[in-house]
């Protein structure tokens, strides 16, 4: 009896562990286009209570080894992590990976394209503000901006808040950069499932991150014949009539179900990071999934 009650609690407490949304796999840091460190990011996310993260920085590996270490130090599992950027048909996708290899071969050549072509994007982009009459010093924002891996609109949008160019970040992209704007220069991008292909080729797990934000549905069969295996249906983006819609189509389509915050740093109004948390055993399935890939 005393034995068989010793197993129940046991199983009771795995049980519990399973069920306990304390994973979050969408985080960036200032290696692309986040304000924090990657050190500051695992700290907050101790503070928020996250068992499980992921460093998901758009098109780079860069702050992966630092988050890494920061990470160990708290006692919180880490997962290598990269939301790669492409697009269908003039719609943006950006396809997240998980459990990567950051040195694999075709991702590293891939984020090095990525990275010359937003330095060529970002000059274009200055130049168009130039010639609307906003006031900005290219060789200020390259000293202060210049040297990150992934340099992008967020940067922009950091420095004219900084410059009182704007009173707010998402002022720029409404006025200026968003896309169809004035200043927009749209990246050169590959498509959604060339993106999945290459994460897979590293060795990762592939899901399809924010899919309402795209527009693009009708891709998924595409996406899964290429290796998809997850779609994020946490997302503060996303309504309870969305993630029903993706919820349905994990169920459909067989993929796992995943969810992150997409915190891109602490800022005035409500902390973002950890509001959108999956299961441990939702991230047990996405991890099962790596082995049977193998």
């Amino acid at each position: 009896m005393g034995a068989s009650i010793e197993m129940s609690l046991v199983s009771s407490g795995s049980d519990l562990l399973e069920s306990s949304f304390v994973v979050d796999l969408h985080l960036h840091s200032n290696a692309s286009d986040g304000a924090d460190s990657p050190s500051r990011v695992m700290e907050r996310a101790s503070a928020a209570g996250l068992k499980v993260v992921s460093l998901t920085d758009h098109d780079t590996v860069d702050g992966l080894e630092e988050a890494r270490r920061e990470a160990g130090r708290l006692g919180i599992e880490f997962v290598n992590g990269v939301e790669l950027s492409s697009s269908h048909e003039g719609r943006l996708v950006h396809i997240l990976g998980h459990f990567i290899r950051p040195d694999a071969p075709e991702l590293m050549a891939q984020m090095s394209r990525y990275m010359e072509k937003r330095k060529n994007r970002m000059a274009e982009m200055i130049g168009r503000l130039l010639a609307m009459g906003v006031m900005i010093d290219p060789d200020e924002f390259m000293l202060e901006f210049g040297n990150a891996a992934s340099i992008g609109r967020g940067h922009l949008s950091a420095y004219m808040v900084q410059k009182r160019i704007v009173n707010r970040r998402e002022e720029v992209f409404e006025k200026y950069i968003g896309e169809g704007g004035a200043a927009y220069v749209e990246l050169d991008m590959i498509e959604p499932a060339e993106a999945v292909r290459l994460i897979a080729l590293a060795g990762g797990v592939a899901s399809f991150a924010h899919p309402n934000l795209s527009g693009a549905d009708e891709i998924i069969p595409d996406l899964i014949e290429a290796g998809l295996v997850g779609i994020e249906a946490e997302h503060l983006s996303q309504g309870d009539d969305d993630r029903r819609r993706y919820r349905d189509l994990a169920e459909q389509y067989g993929l796992v179900l995943t969810g992150g915050s997409d915190c891109h740093g602490a800022k005035p109004g409500p902390e973002r990071l950890g509001q959108c948390r999956q299961s441990m055993g939702s991230f047990r399935a996405l991890q099962s999934r790596l082995v049977s890939s193998d």
